[in-house]
């Protein structure tokens, strides 16, 4: 699966990547040619209609109260996702019929049932088919980690972090570091990375993606807790959706 361009079809011009995150929802359609990245946020300021994103915030600014439907990395309110990506998509002009290719990310220790609930949102709200593909999967590929051997990639998401071991283009083990609200996460994601991986012959590479990837001293301090060398893609909030967007168009 790890494969750039394992989704496109001949012939088919339209696509859609999309990254649905607890706190931001990332999307990228050749029709647009641009990321579009909202807040995972909607909400009804009036008796007329919804709105979402960056406008429903606004509104809960206002006193308006507002609902986030994706929690820890997965739907927990099923009607509520689906009206936020229809709004969030209204303006593309996608596809009427269902053959369009749609790859999601998922994270890698969601159960099948909560992946089965994102696949059936995505695929009610912009229609398509709808494939779901591991985060960190589409993150490694994103970072040209395609060409098969070992990766541990660290995804610090603002709702769900998780160490995955990739070996010959699939995950192999994945783990859930739990929130620890205030409390420094690092050691705990330190523990979890040696838990699953293990050497042989030379050390393994260490992917680290996520919004939180970006919080000053993250890769350094994980550099010198697991002896492992730290990558930091340009811009690791991206990197999901990148990696989607290179399995959609090669």
């Amino acid at each position: 699966m790890l494969t750039a361009g394992a989704y496109a079809r001949p012939g088919v011009q339209s696509c859609l990547a999309l990254d649905l995150g607890t706190s931001a929802v990332r999307l990228w359609t050749p029709q647009v040619g641009t990321v579009i990245t909202e807040p995972t946020v909607l909400c009804r300021p009036s008796t007329d209609r919804h709105v979402a994103g960056r406008a429903a915030l606004t509104a809960q600014a206002r006193g308006v109260t507002v609902t986030w439907p994706v929690r820890n990395g997965v739907v927990r309110d099923f009607f509520a996702c689906v009206h936020l990506l229809r709004l969030l998509t209204a303006d593309i002009r996608l596809p009427s019929d269902t053959a369009y290719p749609v790859l999601v990310g998922v994270p890698a220790t969601a159960t099948l049932r909560q992946r089965n609930v994102l696949v059936a949102a995505v695929r009610r709200a912009v229609g398509g088919r709808v494939n779901a593909v591991e985060e960190p999967l589409a993150a490694a590929l994103a970072c040209r980690s395609d060409q098969g051997g070992d990766v541990v990639v660290v995804d610090i998401g603002s709702g769900r972090t998780e160490v995955a071991r990739i070996g010959d283009r699939s995950i192999v083990a994945a783990e859930r570091v739990e929130d620890a609200g205030s409390v420094d996460r690092i050691p705990a994601i330190a523990d979890c990375v040696r838990r699953l991986d293990h050497p042989r012959g030379g050390q393994r590479r260490l992917l680290l993606t996520g919004g939180g990837a970006t919080t000053p001293g993250t890769a350094a301090r994980l550099a010198a807790l697991t002896g492992r060398s730290v990558t930091v893609p340009a811009e690791p909030p991206l990197a999901t959706l990148t990696g989607l967007r290179r399995l959609l168009t090669g």
